[in-house]
C-alpha cells in the first residue's frame, strides 16, 4: 500500500473538535455516562418531593443539576479547554504526517503500527491512541476522499483495535 499525506494546523477550531470527539467517545464507554440517568432520576425525586411535600428546593438542585449536565457540560470543559490550548506549545503549528505500512511519520518522529493501540474513526476525523500520546487527524487534513478511505483501510489492517463511530 503507497504513503497517504496527513496535514493540518493545530488551530482552535481543530483542537475543540479532537477535544469534543475525544470526550464524547470516552464518555460513550466510561460508567460516568450513567450520570446523566442519576440526575434525571434526581429531578424526578424532585418533582414528586415538590408535589408531595413542598421541598421546593430539591427541585431547584436537582434541576440546576440536569441543566447543567445536558446544556452547560460542554461550555464549561470548552472554557477550561481554550485556556489550556492559548498556552500550548503546538497552538497554530503545522502537522505533516506521512502514513505507511510501516507507521506514521512525522517531522523527527514515527510512531510505529505496534505502538498504537486504539484507532477510532468518527465523523471529524480519526482518534489516535497510544500509551504516551493521543492524535487527532481531522477528516479535512486528507487530500480527498479516497486518502481519508485508503487510511481507515490501513489503521485496520495494521492497528491493534479500530473502531468506528
Amino acid at each position: 500500500m503507497s504513503s497517504i499525506e496527513i496535514s493540518y494546523t493545530w488551530n482552535q477550531e481543530t483542537f475543540l473538535k479532537a477535544s469534543q470527539a475525544a470526550y464524547n467517545h470516552e464518555m460513550k464507554h466510561s460508567p460516568k455516562r450513567f450520570l446523566g440517568w442519576v440526575f434525571i432520576a434526581m429531578t424526578q425525586f424532585g418533582v414528586v418531593a415538590a408535589m408531595k411535600k413542598g421541598a421546593v428546593g430539591l427541585l431547584v438542585i436537582s434541576t440546576f443539576l440536569v441543566i447543567y449536565w445536558y446544556v452547560f457540560r460542554w461550555k464549561v470543559r470548552q472554557l477550561l479547554l481554550l485556556r489550556k490550548f492559548e498556552t500550548s506549545q503546538t497552538k497554530d503549528q503545522e502537522f505533516h504526517i506521512r502514513a505507511d505500512d510501516e507507521g506514521l511519520h512525522m517531522e523527527k518522529t514515527t510512531i510505529t503500527w505496534e505502538r498504537i493501540h486504539h484507532i477510532v474513526s468518527v465523523e471529524v476525523g480519526f482518534l489516535i491512541y497510544t500509551d504516551e500520546t493521543f492524535l487527532f487527524f481531522p477528516a479535512y487534513a486528507f487530500a480527498n476522499e479516497e486518502d481519508k478511505n485508503s487510511f481507515a483501510v490501513m489503521a485496520k489492517a495494521h492497528a491493534a483495535f479500530y473502531t468506528k463511530e
